[in-house]
């Protein structure tokens, strides 16, 4: 076992500098998702609770259809990846990538706050369960992910324009083993966010009312 967590640890080195940077896009994403919520007109801000009402009577009444979700969480989850893992392998993915995860972090932050503001007290406990722990290894996922293709995204427009040779296939080698690694780890993701996340929002909810 020891020999095999070496292995992955010399597998995987993370630049700190790049990865604390890459934090605060995230922290700026989710904190600029949750402002963006109270800045919703009444309309915007019904339609949203609307869904959130929807979303949790198809919880109690069971009718969340669990094979569809699976395979639309699983496309978006793993291609979010996938894709930022293709915009490495590019010189114009150093944007890109930026972007793409503020996004993301936009997304779950405007999330988060839209179900605390609905459901109050019940809404933190209910959006505890909606990040912990799968949205935190999602991004944690994505981190790594773009902290390694933000590093050979740069290699490669150095190399372009500094004329700045380097050892891409061993980089490219240890770039695979990264998407690999990531993959597999947000497919069991992808598993608790449809199949036991819904139930623990459930069962919340059900003690609360």
């Amino acid at each position: 076992m020891k020999k095999y967590m070496d292995k992955l640890k010399s597998n995987i080195r993370i630049n700190k500098k790049l990865f604390v940077f890459l934090v605060v896009i995230v922290a700026v994403g989710v904190a600029s998702g949750s402002i963006f919520v109270t800045l919703l007109n009444d309309s915007d801000k019904a339609l949203v609770s609307n869904y959130l009402k929807n979303f949790l009577e198809n919880l109690n009444n069971n009718s969340l259809n669990y094979n569809s979700t699976l395979i639309n969480t699983i496309i978006f989850t793993l291609g979010l990846a996938f894709l930022i893992w293709i915009l490495g392998i590019s010189v114009i993915g150093f944007i890109l990538i930026l972007l793409l995860l503020f996004i993301k972090s936009f997304s779950l932050g405007f999330s988060i706050a839209s179900i605390i503001i609905n459901f109050n007290f019940k809404g933190i406990l209910i959006a505890g369960v909606y990040v912990i722990p799968h949205h935190i290894i999602n991004l944690m996922i994505y981190l790594l992910i773009s902290s390694y293709a933000l590093i050979l995204s740069y290699r490669l427009i150095n190399s372009f324009t500094k004329k700045k040779n380097f050892d891409f296939k061993g980089i490219f080698n240890r770039y695979i083993f990264i998407l690999f690694f990531s993959l597999i780890i947000l497919l069991f993701s992808v598993f608790y966010e449809v199949y036991f996340a819904p139930r623990l929002i459930d069962i919340i909810v059900n003690l609360l009312t």
